[in-house]
């Protein structure tokens, strides 16, 4: 018996309607897996600051992922700003700073001077967003410690030294060689995106730009590859 006009009618719009549901179920699952990814995420990031002993208390900030203010050293190294304000990064740049602190604290430096960390703005001359947007990258001018004083980069920093085999060339002062033998540690660690140092341009000239990659896009905590500077 050939089915009547008003079956064929029900049967299809019961397919609709399955058909209708498919999509709306997917983009439910696809966004309940994205907030658990978003959550594992989180809670791997802040596992790795509480195994190296960070103190931090989270902080909510547009654009930073996993925000988190920094209230006790990094790796041995407190890091102050020259505006007095707080450090609140993405978890990511702090566990990459927690694990580069031992680096400055071998070379004498147990404080770290920045300018800027977490700032709503786009790369000079650009309309893109600048990692500082997101938390990931902080600017440092000034490396402090007892046996060191205050080393500069605008004033110590030595321009122009080493090349792809030998990063750290031939300083001619013991601050210079201090700055030069940090960027070259970082720079190769694996722990940062970018290192950028007064070498880079001329943007560059008084300061350290260290920059993280987002903790969702880090396989690990130290990257197989160093990083470029």
């Amino acid at each position: 018996m050939r089915p009547t006009l008003a079956v064929v009618a029900t049967l299809a719009g019961v397919v609709g309607l399955a058909a209708a549901a498919a999509p709306a179920d997917a983009g439910k699952r696809g966004k309940r897996a994205r907030v658990a990814a978003k959550a594992d995420a989180e809670a791997s990031c802040l596992a790795e600051l509480d195994a190296r002993g960070v103190a931090y208390v989270r902080a909510a900030k547009k654009g930073i992922a996993i925000g988190v203010e920094i209230q006790g050293p990094l790796g041995g190294v407190t890091y102050r700003a020259s505006g007095g304000a707080a450090l609140v990064i993405d978890c990511s740049l702090a566990v990459s700073l927690a694990e580069a602190g031992p680096y400055l604290v071998a070379l004498g430096v147990d404080e770290a001077v920045f300018s800027s960390a977490y700032s709503r703005r786009n790369v000079r001359g650009t309309n893109k967003p600048s990692k500082h947007s997101f938390g990931l990258a902080i600017d440092v001018h000034q490396l402090v410690g007892a046996t060191t004083g205050t080393l500069s980069v605008a004033l110590d920093y030595e321009q122009g030294l080493g090349d792809g085999v030998d990063c750290l060339g031939q300083p001619l002062t013991a601050g210079g060689a201090i700055l030069k033998t940090l960027q070259c540690q970082l720079a190769r660690s694996g722990l940062f995106r970018l290192v950028l140092s007064p070498d880079y341009d001329d943007a560059h000239h008084d300061h350290f730009h260290l920059e993280a990659r987002a903790w969702k896009d880090r396989a690990a905590v130290r990257a197989e590859q160093p990083a470029i500077h």
